[in-house]
């Protein structure tokens, strides 16, 4: 399975030269907890509602005049679309990241794969391939084929 098979698109996208506090209301106003900061429309960084909370807030600093670009993840780590689930799992794992964005050849973002999507995948891929395990005990002596 691949990427865009699973990613949220289209991804929301903020530029790097507004507020965090711009950036905490667009979040608050698609239901989301990060947005893929661009220039030029190539990815140049992620904002996440923890990078509000605690890098500006919790800091002491008023949202309104914390530029967005002090505060994102950056450089960020993407995958094109064809990626394979597994792969983006391990990367994200070993990156320790939860958030994914996704990338045409331009770099230019066409969706979001996150830690939730893929878990939700893994599960049902779980869930398809024991579903059909038969839990009868079986006897096999040595030297008998099964």
């Amino acid at each position: 399975m691949r990427l865009e098979e699973i990613m949220t698109a289209p991804v929301l996208t903020i530029t790097s030269e507004l507020s965090v506090a711009d950036a905490a209301k667009r979040m608050r106003s698609n239901d989301v907890g990060s947005l893929v900061v661009v220039r030029k429309g190539i990815v140049e960084g992620i904002i996440t509602s923890w990078d509000v909370a605690v890098g500006c807030v919790g800091a002491g600093e008023d949202p309104a005049m914390c530029p967005i670009m002090l505060y994102m993840s950056s450089p960020v780590h993407t995958a094109r679309p064809d990626t394979d689930v597994v792969e983006a799992a391990r990367v994200m794992s070993q990156r320790r990241i939860s958030r994914l964005p996704v990338v045409n050849a331009e770099g230019e973002p066409v969706g979001i794969a996150t830690f939730s999507n893929i878990s939700r995948v893994m599960q049902q891929l779980a869930s398809d391939i024991f579903s059909g395990w038969d839990r009868t005990p079986v006897s096999v002596s040595i030297g008998q084929e099964i």
